[in-house]
């Protein structure tokens, strides 16, 4: 029997590949229905106190609808943040793209950082050698 390490599961790799804007969609539409089911059974919380149900059945059944609703209002607010995410983002590519020649570097700076490289990597291609010959006659 094999064992599978870091093995993660199917619906993490899908949410994975998802787009932001979809994520975003679902999330938003899944969050509003968790937050208004949790409305509705806070208010059948209520009702039922209000007709002299048992203790529990309503305490339980509020503290139920608490936590929908709260969680409803996490994952919309997850859904902002990610809705944020893609605002700014398509903002910084409108103002990169606007400002395309503001930021590109002139060619002749690109050349000369060029030549400047390569006299820094070889420093001897750039000095010529000189040519040193022995006088046989200087030989003792």
């Amino acid at each position: 029997m094999k064992v599978i390490e870091n093995k993660k599961a199917p619906g993490r790799q899908l949410v994975k590949h998802m787009s932001l804007r979809t994520k975003w969609i679902l999330l938003s539409v899944f969050s509003m229905i968790l937050s208004s089911y949790g409305i509705i059974v806070l208010v059948r919380a209520v009702w039922l106190q209000a007709a002299g149900e048992v203790f529990n059945r309503w305490f339980l059944l509020g503290i139920y609808a608490l936590v929908l609703m709260i969680t409803g209002f996490i994952m919309y607010g997850n859904a902002l943040r990610i809705r944020t995410r893609m605002d700014t983002r398509r903002e910084m590519r409108r103002f990169i793209r606007k400002n395309r020649r503001l930021f590109a570097k002139p060619k002749a700076m690109i050349v000369k950082k060029k030549t400047q490289r390569t006299k820094q990597q070889n420093p001897d291609k750039e000095k010529p050698k000189e040519a040193t010959k022995e006088n046989p006659a200087k030989q003792s």
